[in-house]
């Protein structure tokens, strides 16, 4: 999902465990100086989980209470409570802009504190420094390097007979291949508005940022738009995928926790989602089960496609924490090489600033290799003016699939939102 991030995606971007709030950490009353409150998306879950408990250890006496919730429930929630005084020390944020809990928003309305006087604010990449900053100044810290792509459950594909495609047309005959076999081809749990986004970000880089680095400035320079580009070959791509029955019979009625479980159970073959749903399906597949991440072919030159990939997993500081010492203390953590390397290899992802000590997981192999190459695009979202692009890119989808609207009006919605700058 932006970052995209996503995507917001970011990617993204996006939720592993529940729908619904989920809690972790212990029961200790919140406000006193040895209790940190911290609030993220559930797709974060199972890395805060492993990252918590390690600065736990590192802490004595120290206690963190943190809540995860599903990614619209989340960015309302906490947006809300960032107004009104009641946020948690330590919130997850999207790099860049482009949604309501977007870095450069939030700290455009003075919700998230200064980072630049610590240690590791200059030590990003170039690709990821600009989108943790506000005004030149650092305001979140980026912990991984996500991608988006299609994960594929290498266990049952192998049980199928089937490969994952490498050309556009290679992806058509695939899903013909894996109905064939009973199999969904790729699972999409389009009921959760922000998947939605995930297909156009996985084939936009090939088809729009790859071919022309400069779309972002041209689109802020008003030299481009989303009707009038290779944006409306993605959306068409996605159609064909419907038609071509590479969905399940209901991807509206199907959620984002359905998706991954019917992966993880072998019944669908794939679901193109953010890196972070290895960890996810990993969680609930058979022991033993390989997964993949590849991205999705959009033309039939192999050599040219590109994935989706920008700083993924991000958090900043409240600007008005209870107990800031604290917070910035766990943020000092994230950002050390263990802390960092922990909570990207718990969560399937890469750290935000590569080190010699990261083991990568070898369902990230591609995606590595990708961002050493340079075949990576950031998250589309992490460079659109405001939050109104993205929702309005979560309706136009579900609306597309429903048959309620068709490419150019979508497009047209895309760009009027756009237009309304920040």
């Amino acid at each position: 999902m932006h970052k995209k991030s996503l995507l917001a995606l970011s990617v993204a971007v996006a939720a592993a465990v529940s729908l619904s709030a989920c809690a972790g950490g212990s029961s200790s009353s919140s406000g006193d100086a040895k209790t940190l409150t911290l609030a993220a998306t559930t797709n974060e879950k199972p890395a805060l989980d492993a990252v918590v408990a390690k600065f736990k250890e590192q802490n004595p006496g120290v206690d963190v209470k943190y809540t995860t919730s599903a990614l619209d429930q989340y960015q309302t929630t906490t947006r809300t409570q960032l107004s009104s005084g009641t946020a948690p020390d330590v919130v997850f944020v999207w790099p860049g802009e482009g949604n309501p809990m977007a870095t450069q928003v939030v700290a455009k309305a003075g919700y998230l504190e200064d980072l630049s006087n610590q240690s590791w604010a200059n030590s990003f990449p170039s690709g990821i420094k600009p989108v943790t900053q506000y005004n030149g100044k650092t305001y979140s810290a980026a912990v991984t390097f996500s991608g988006i792509g299609a994960v594929y459950n290498m266990t049952a594909m192998n049980q199928a007979g089937l490969t994952p495609p490498t050309t556009w047309s290679g992806l058509l005959q695939f899903c013909s291949q894996a109905k064939a076999k009973g199999k969904t081809a790729f699972e999409l749990g389009a009921q959760t508005n922000w998947v939605t986004q995930l297909i156009p970000y996985s084939l936009t880089p090939t088809l729009v940022y790859g071919p022309n680095p400069s779309f972002p400035e041209d689109m802020s320079n008003g030299k481009a738009t989303f009707a009038n580009s290779k944006w409306s070959d993605a959306m068409n791509k996605y159609l064909q995928m419907q038609n071509a029955g590479c969905f399940q019979a209901n991807p509206l009625g199907t959620d984002y926790n359905a998706s991954l479980a019917a992966v993880a159970k072998g019944n669908a073959l794939s679901v193109i989602q953010v890196n972070s749903a290895v960890a996810a399906i990993s969680q609930q597949a058979t022991q033993g089960t390989q997964l993949n991440l590849l991205p999705v072919p959009a033309t039939d030159n192999a050599s040219d496609t590109r994935m989706a990939g920008a700083a993924g997993s991000t958090y900043g500081v409240n600007a008005h924490a209870k107990n800031k010492d604290l917070a910035i203390k766990f943020m000092n953590f994230l950002e050390s090489p263990d802390g960092m390397n922990l909570y990207a290899q718990t969560n399937k992802a890469l750290p935000a600033v590569p080190n010699d000590s990261f083991k990568v997981d070898p369902a990230l192999a591609t995606l590595q290799q990708d961002q050493k190459d340079g075949k990576t695009d950031a998250f589309m979202d992490q460079n659109w003016p405001n939050a109104r692009v993205q929702q309005t890119l979560f309706q136009v989808v579900q609306d597309l699939l429903a048959g309620k609207t068709d490419i150019s009006s979508a497009l047209k919605q895309m760009d009027s939102a756009y237009t309304q700058g920040s």
